[in-house]
């Protein structure tokens, strides 16, 4: 039995997973089961990992499965907050995905080696990913590649982006579609779809509660994607 069929990685994973370079150090931030790197160390992709988690019960689980699958020699774990108890040199990929848009950025701004061009980040905001788009242009980093997949019936995008200390304009249909808005897939035709019924959802929440001037700002958001200017 294969690698891939032995250890279970969703699509959202496995998209993280086509991110991360060959022989790369690898730091999973809220790791849970360690699916990730455990896949990749079995795989012979990466050099060595660190899987994070700020629960204890998560990470008894990741341990079982390094334990499981063979891969001690490669893949150790670390309890803390995010990138806080990781060194720089533990990590040139890092993968952080699973969490809000907000939190991600958060740590990202909290954590000055992760502001580094030799370093990859690969980011998978479960939520509120316009925020994300919006922080890394405003912070320097270059969104090199994104993609989305459907894990599911959920749709969500993965975000591998490089610093460059370039600042960036990120105007409302790439804050709120990235690169995906020049994607032909149908799985970042599905994502624009969602993305679209949320900003619907919303302007007609404001219109009840009367927030006239909320709702109209959210009506030009949508007919800038659905028209495909900025």
């Amino acid at each position: 039995m294969s690698v891939k069929n032995q250890i279970p990685l969703d699509s959202r994973l496995a998209l993280c997973a086509s991110f991360v370079r060959d022989g790369a150090r690898l730091a999973d931030i809220g790791t849970d089961h360690a699916y990730l790197p455990v896949y990749l160390a079995a795989k012979g992709k990466i050099s060595s990992a660190v899987a994070s988690d700020i629960r204890k019960g998560p990470l008894e689980n990741a341990k079982s499965n390094i334990i499981r699958f063979g891969v001690e020699d490669k893949v150790k774990t670390v309890l803390c907050d995010g990138p806080d108890g990781i060194s720089p040199d533990e990590a040139t990929d890092i993968v952080i995905a699973g969490m809000g848009g907000e939190l991600i950025a958060a740590m990202i701004k909290r954590t000055e080696w992760f502001y580094d061009e030799s370093r990859r980040l690969i980011l998978q905001p479960m939520t509120r990913a316009h925020v994300l788009r919006a922080f890394l242009c405003a912070e320097g980093f270059d969104i090199k590649q994104e993609r989305a997949c459907i894990t599911g019936r959920k749709c969500y995008s993965v975000m591998l982006c490089v610093y460059d200390g370039r600042v960036r304009k990120c105007g409302s249909r790439f804050e709120y579609l990235g690169r995906l808005a020049d994607d032909g897939s149908e799985e970042a035709a599905r994502y624009t779809d969602m993305i679209k019924g949320k900003l619907r959802k919303k302007i007609n929440g404001l219109m009840q509660s009367g927030d006239i001037k909320a709702a109209e700002s959210c009506g030009s958001i949508l007919r800038e994607l659905e028209e495909g200017t900025e």
